[in-house]
């Protein structure tokens, strides 16, 4: 799992696939804010898309990849989180997710972590790793 946290830490912006409301696929990127224990962290706004769609079917898969073509990929299901304090920790790790909803208490701003498994890959031909979050 520290390769998993290391690896977002390092490369921050995903891409974050669900299902639609119209059953279509969706990706959008979205960023990563921090891990407390053993749980990554991200946010968004309960009037946003996203949310509707992780509300409806929590599966999702995320993807993120370095310059050197290294790959993140998890599949899994997203878990909503309505702890005052891990929504202050996603404000207080950066300046636009607090011009945007301004205090923890929000009742737009959700934050969200996820369980599923995750798997670490390149083109090194080095089989890949597998995690389970």
């Amino acid at each position: 799992m520290n390769d998993v946290i290391k690896f977002l830490e390092e490369n921050p912006l995903v891409y974050l696939a669900t299902k639609g409301l119209d059953q279509e696929a969706k990706v959008r990127p979205i960023l990563y804010y921090f891990e407390e224990n053993n749980k990554p962290y991200f946010c968004t706004a309960n009037t946003k898309p996203m949310y509707k769609e992780l509300v409806a079917d929590p599966k999702f898969e995320l993807t993120a990849a370095t310059p050197e073509y290294q790959w993140l990929r998890v599949k899994g299901e997203v878990e909503f989180v309505d702890d005052i304090n891990l929504k202050q920790k996603v404000l207080d790790s950066n300046e636009l997710v607090k011009s945007l909803y301004s205090t923890a208490d929000n009742p737009v701003f959700e934050v969200f972590t996820f369980t599923g498994e995750a798997t670490i890959a390149d083109f090194s031909g080095n089989p890949a790793k597998q995690y389970q979050i």
